[in-house]
């Protein structure tokens, strides 16, 4: 059977002839079954004088074609239907479904085509066109979140050059449209190091007077809850200048609450737009409690900028900050300013796949030396989706981290002696989501996530493991 999709239903009248339809009942929207054909969709009969007879899948779809055409949405919207609940031809369902998901958009409604066009995406996620037209629900819908991300995963599809100029347009409408985002999420943890603990029971000094011991930290597993919600804002000044606004609360609690961990983020500056990306410049204030109590406190400032290059998506900034500490004691050799960059890199592939890469430095200035470091952080991830409404991203990294000065600390063979720290971090994170579990638009997404700590002194050192189900949601 020729395949109709996602060519137009006019070329599939001119396949299986125009002829074949000569005699149905033009409007007609009723429903005949032909006794001992079960297996055939219900479709408008052909009347004559050879009386009626039900039309084949293939003539069915034409013919809702016509209706659609001739601006006959109800009647074209059973036939559609029928055939999605009577064949088995995954062809003739694609295309069903596909045509349905245009009448609703003809209709306005944005969200029921949106839902439409992702069940068909759910089984054959390799099909452009279709995702083309899910993200552009989305942004009927005002869904600019979503609406972003299907048009960028276009932009690797196989679609002639006008329509991938056209979703750059669609890209640009949605920076200059959304006015602001709304992101919330909660997220049950079990963890299995919350103390980061190295694992070693003592550490111990040789002396004089015999050995000499003290208790290290034990490893602590918890479960705990955490969650938060980020407001962005955008005032538009003119057509390319604007103020954005972020104010973000984020917070950590185990069971143990002496690790309790919370943040207040917040921060105003110019942004600047463009046809292919974005910038933004924003004086910055964060605020932190830990276990309980106020922490620490940093001003600072941020940039954040944005280009696309076709399936090439760049994302880079810098900041810089000086941090008060609330105990007198750790301010005397922690206080002072830290500042660094980041670069990633972002390559869609195809209409389900993208990689990503990237590179970031930090160098911390602390009033004691030996705890002023530089850092820097490689990072390799991958995002697919799956057969079957699965999504799997995986990242892995590597993070190095080498101190100013020397400081000393106990060795294994209980001696004291003075080492510059160093420190590899390794890491791995593994998340998956399925859109076949989204309820009022959440999409709950399990996350894994994996870290060891190598260090030259080795009460530094540590793993760790992480389990998370994630539950986020954007406004």
């Amino acid at each position: 059977m020729p395949h109709c999709f996602p060519a137009g239903l006019f070329l599939c009248l001119l396949a299986v002839g125009l002829s074949t339809l000569a005699g149905a009942e033009e409007g007609t929207g009723g429903v005949n079954r032909a006794a001992g054909d079960a297996g055939q969709p219900s479709a408008p009969a052909a009347s004559g004088q050879e009386g009626s007879r039900v039309l084949s899948e293939r003539e069915a779809l034409a013919l809702a074609g016509r209706l659609m055409q001739a601006g006959h949405l109800e009647e074209a919207r059973e036939i559609y239907a029928a055939v999605l609940e009577k064949t088995r031809n995954e062809d003739f369902r694609v295309e069903a479904g596909f045509q349905l998901a245009q009448i609703l958009l003809r209709e306005g409604k944005y969200r029921a085509a949106a839902s439409s066009l992702q069940i068909i995406l759910n089984t054959h996620p390799d099909l452009p066109r279709v995702r083309l037209d899910l993200a552009r629900a989305y942004f009927l819908d005002k869904n600019y979140e979503d609406a972003a991300f299907q048009f960028e995963l276009v932009k690797g599809g196989d679609l002639p050059p006008p329509v991938l100029e056209k979703v750059e347009v669609f890209l640009d409408l949605i920076r200059r449209q959304k006015d602001w985002t709304l992101d919330f999420f909660l997220t049950p943890v079990s963890d299995s190091n919350i103390s980061q603990a190295s694992g070693g029971s003592e550490e111990c000094i040789d002396t004089t007077f015999g050995t000499l011991c003290r208790p290290l930290e034990a490893k602590k597993s918890g479960f705990g809850l955490s969650g938060g919600a980020t407001l962005d804002y955008f005032r538009r000044i003119s057509r390319d200048w604007g103020l954005r606004a972020t104010v973000g609360l984020n917070g950590l609690m185990y069971e143990q609450r002496d690790y309790d961990d919370h943040t207040l983020y917040m921060a105003l500056g110019p942004r600047r737009l463009w046809e292919s990306g974005e910038a933004s410049l924003q004086p910055t204030f964060r605020k932190r409690w830990y276990g309980g109590k106020e922490y620490s406190r940093e001003y600072g400032m941020r940039l954040d900028a944005r280009q696309n290059f076709g399936p090439l998506i760049l994302d880079g900034g810098a900041s810089w900050g000086t941090t008060d500490y609330d105990d007198p004691y750790v301010h005397s050799f922690l206080h002072g300013q830290s500042w660094g960059f980041r670069f990633q890199p972002r390559y869609i592939l195809n209409e389900r796949t993208f990689v990503q890469a990237g590179a970031q430095f930090l160098r911390d200035e602390t009033r004691a030396r030996a705890y002023a470091s530089d850092n820097w952080r490689y990072a390799l991830g991958a995002y697919r989706i799956l057969p079957h409404s699965f999504a799997l991203f995986l990242e892995g990294s590597l993070a190095r981290s080498g101190y100013k000065a020397p400081q000393w600390y106990v060795t294994r063979d209980n001696r004291l002696d003075e080492t510059t720290r160093k420190d590899t971090v390794w890491g791995f994170t593994a998340s998956l989501s399925s859109s076949a579990f989204t309820a009022w638009g959440l999409t709950p997404v399990l996350q894994y996530s994996y870290i060891r700590r190598d260090s030259n002194i080795w009460t530094r050192g540590f793993d760790r493991h992480r389990l998370n189900l994630m539950v986020n949601i954007r406004f």
